[in-house]
Formats: structure tokens, C-alpha cells, sequence
């Protein structure tokens, strides 16, 4: 007998959840599951099973949840203390001898100042070289994560010609290595998946009760792009935000998040679905007896209040009323 049949050693998962894994071909989500399931649900226990750096941590959880399989990254536990990231102090030496000895790092130089629209300072370059050199991301990487800065920046200031300064590209550089985006493959899948989260946002925003047209915030946007990406539709999302409201007396980020957890767990895609398996069976109430449509009285019990009306007019009339 092997060690996985003994007694209390036995996981199991919904066919469901199993679905959903296998289908999204997440090999590092599938094993953060397991590591729920035998952690009892114990997000920090989990964790610490699995001793991965955060780079690796953060976007399994983001997956799982966008599945509806975890909590979204706020209620996700701590990751691991950081490493020291703090990049070293290059000199302006030291990018010039980069910008001279190597041809790699001074065309993207001008790629992005090409997409900037400006000259590069000489913190610019320390921050692009920072970027290169310290962090090691690839420069169709890097590329790609400035379009994408480029375009958070518009998005946020409402400005066609807006564009974000380095030190702020070098900052979104340092999350995605975090995240593990240190590929062409693995930004573009990321970016897919931010591009169908911004189609959505503003529908989303206003489906939760925003009347000024705004960018969400890091944490709204966490919400949003799990509900995107477990698939929910705008209606079932304003359904869920009635709820709330009517529960909490306000929005509540957190709260909507449950409720539409469950839902997706239950496999519920539409507000009619949701109604359905919301409510109770209607109770069936007992028959009425029938009565009979034609009653008609019988001839003696007519002459017998017949009798008693002439002997009740009787007395009256003796009574004097």
C-alpha cells in the first residue's frame, strides 16, 4: 500500500476545479491548489510549503484566483520577505562605457527615446541601464513594458501625448521582474490579459456604482481583472454589487468578491441562473375542498324558514316594532 492511499492522507477536488486547471495548462497554479488542499485552505501554510520567491508566489495566486480557485491578491498571505533589489550606483562612466562597448543596450537606448519622444538625461540612462543591467530583462522585454507604461499614462491622465518618466518605467520594471515577466512569452501573455482587464474596466466601474469616469486604483483593478478572468459578466457583476449594497449599506470590495466567488463556483454565468438556484421552492399550498357550484336547498328546510320568518314577524307586530 503506497503512502497516498493510507488513512487521512487522501485529497480530493471538485471535477470542476480539476477542469479549470487542466484547461489553463497552469503548472505552477495546479500546484499552489494542492498545496491548499493540503494545507486544509491555509493560504500562509501554503505558502511556506511551497518555499517559492515571490517572483514566482505572486503570480500563481493571481492566476488562481482569476480562475476562482484562491482569494485575489489582497487576501492572499504575505510573500516571502523581499530580496535586496536595491540596483547598484552606476556612474556616468559607467553608462557611457555600456553606451560605447555595447551595441545591444545603446539601440535600445534610442528605441525608447524614439517612444518617449525626447533625449535622454543621463538619469534617464542610468535608469534604462538599470533596467538592462541590473535586472537582466531582455530588451524586446523592456520594450514591450514601456508601450505598456506609455499607455497606463494616457489612460490615467486622459492625454493622448502623456508620457511616464523613466524613474516611474524603472519602478514597473522592478514589479514585473517580481512577477516573473522577464520573457517575450510571459509579457505578452500578461499584457493580453491587462489589455481584455482595460476593455472591461470602465463597464465594471460603473456596473459597481462609479459615475465619474476614472482609472481604477491598484486594488480595484486586482478585483476587476479576477472577475475578468473568471469570466463574469457585467450584469451578474452589477447584481452582485446590489447585494452588497443592500447587505453592507455600501461598497464593500471584499464582500461583492464572495459573493461572485461562489457564484462562479456554483457555475452560475447569468442573473436568471443566479435567481433560480437562489431561491427557495415555492411551497405548494393544500387543496381547498371544492364546493358544489349549484346548491340548492330541500323543499322542507325552504318551509321551515319559511315558519320561522312568519313567527318572528308575528312577535314583532304584538311588540308593537
Amino acid at each position: 500500500m503506497t503512502p497516498l492511499l493510507l488513512p487521512n492522507e487522501i485529497l480530493s477536488m471538485s471535477a470542476q476545479a480539476a477542469r479549470l486547471l487542466v484547461e489553463s495548462g497552469d503548472g505552477d497554479g495546479a500546484l499552489l491548489y494542492l498545496a491548499l488542499l493540503e494545507c486544509g485552505g491555509d493560504q500562509a501554510k501554503a505558502s511556506a510549503r511551497l518555499r517559492w520567491e515571490d517572483g514566482r508566489l505572486r503570480p500563481a495566486w493571481q492566476r488562481l484566483a482569476g480562475m476562482g480557485l484562491a482569494q485575489p491578491q489582497e487576501d492572499a498571505p504575505p510573500p516571502p520577505p523581499p530580496r535586496d533589489d536595491r540596483p547598484p550606483e552606476y556612474t556616468r562612466g559607467d553608462v557611457a562605457a555600456a553606451l560605447e562597448g555595447e551595441p545591444e543596450f545603446q539601440g535600445l537606448c534610442r528605441e525608447l527615446e524614439g517612444m518617449l519622444g525626447r533625449v535622454f538625461t543621463d538619469n534617464d540612462l542610468r535608469c534604462a541601464y538599470t533596467i538592462y543591467d541590473h535586472l537582466g530583462l531582455p530588451p524586446e522585454v523592456i520594450i514591450q513594458l514601456t508601450g505598456w507604461a506609455i499607455r497606463r499614462e494616457r489612460l490615467a491622465k486622459n492625454s493622448p501625448a502623456a508620457c511616464p518618466r523613466m524613474p516611474a518605467i524603472q519602478r514597473t520594471a522592478f514589479q514585473w521582474k517580481r512577477l516573473g515577466l522577464d520573457t517575450l512569452e510571459r509579457a505578452e501573455d500578461y499584457l493580453r490579459r491587462q489589455e481584455a482587464v482595460d476593455g472591461r474596466e470602465w463597464a465594471i466601474l460603473q456596473a459597481v456604482g462609479v459615475t465619474e469616469r476614472r482609472p481604477a486604483v491598484e486594488k480595484e483593478r486586482e478585483y476587476i481583472a479576477a472577475w475578468v478572468g473568471m469570466g463574469l459578466s457585467d450584469e451578474l457583476i452589477r447584481m452582485a454589487y446590489e447585494r452588497t449594497v443592500f447587505q453592507k449599506n455600501a461598497m464593500n470590495w471584499p464582500y461583492m468578491n464572495k459573493i461572485l466567488t461562489s457564484w462562479h463556483g456554483a457555475g452560475y454565468q447569468t442573473p436568471q441562473q443566479v435567481e433560480a438556484g437562489d431561491k427557495p421552492p415555492r411551497r405548494t399550498a393544500a387543496p381547498i375542498a371544492a364546493r358544489p357550484r349549484d346548491f340548492q336547498p330541500s323543499r322542507e328546510r325552504i318551509e321551515k324558514n319559511n315558519d320561522w320568518l312568519d313567527k318572528f314577524l308575528e312577535e314583532q307586530q304584538k311588540g308593537g316594532g
